[in-house]
């Protein structure tokens, strides 16, 4: 069993909040958006093959209290649950997955193992494939991930990306209202683009760092249940 994998950092403080986390960083995206700050590992060429394996040895034996296991999106790596499932198997480490939702089979065999998930929810559905740059529509996809997580017990943690030219602020309202629906209660993260050496040059030139007043001027139709938690950085 192989996964392509792009790099894994030995610790990070910022990945899942109060836990310091080894990251995996997988290889490999089925979006392209504009905006990614890791446009290198988009390509699902990129990275290298590894065997789970070795990947379960280099991401053992570092002083953290958890796995962050992010992308590129980790979920078009067919192996992913078995990576889980071998995590899991000889510590209670906490194990945080970072996704789009694009790939609700592998998303489901992978829940067992998982204690909470960092949910990027791009944009409203009808601007999905224009935002993403994909052709056949994926938020029915994302929709039955969502409602995957909900059914279980792991903590779901969803957030945005606020786009200056990109984003709107009717879209938080519309994304929120669409949680609140599908049966969600709490924090919902927007977070604010920033342009920097990961993003592709040519794909942000007429992207903004966004004003946080911009974003704000939703926030009192934010339907009750649903706290807006805005990260701008």
């Amino acid at each position: 069993m192989d996964m392509r994998i792009a790099s894994i950092v030995d610790i990070s403080l910022v990945d899942v909040p109060g836990i310091p986390v080894t990251v995996l960083f997988t290889a490999g995206c089925n979006m392209d958006c504009p905006y990614c700050q890791n446009a290198e590992i988009i390509p699902t060429t990129s990275g290298e093959e590894m065997k789970i394996e070795d990947i379960v040895r280099q991401l053992r034996g570092h002083l953290t209290d958890g796995y962050c296991i992010t992308g590129g999106e980790p979920t078009i790596q067919k192996d992913l649950p078995e990576l889980l499932e071998e995590l899991r198997s000889e510590d209670s480490k906490h194990i945080n997955l970072n996704t789009q939702g694009t790939v609700p089979d592998v998303l489901e065999k992978s829940l067992p193992y998982l204690d909470s998930i960092w949910f990027d929810i791009k944009t409203i559905p009808e601007d999905y494939c224009k935002v993403t740059r994909v052709e056949s529509d994926p938020w029915p996809r994302v929709e039955r991930s969502i409602q995957l997580i909900l059914d279980s017990k792991i903590s779901f943690w969803p957030r945005t990306t606020y786009v200056g030219g990109l984003t709107e602020p009717s879209d938080i309202l519309r994304i929120s209202e669409l949680l609140s629906e599908l049966g969600f209660e709490g924090e919902y993260v927007v977070q604010n683009f920033m342009k920097s050496a990961g993003t592709r040059e040519a794909d942000v030139e007429g992207f903004t760092e966004p004003n946080l007043d911009e974003p704000k001027t939703v926030f009192n139709q934010i339907p009750e249940g649903i706290i807006v938690r805005f990260e701008w950085r």
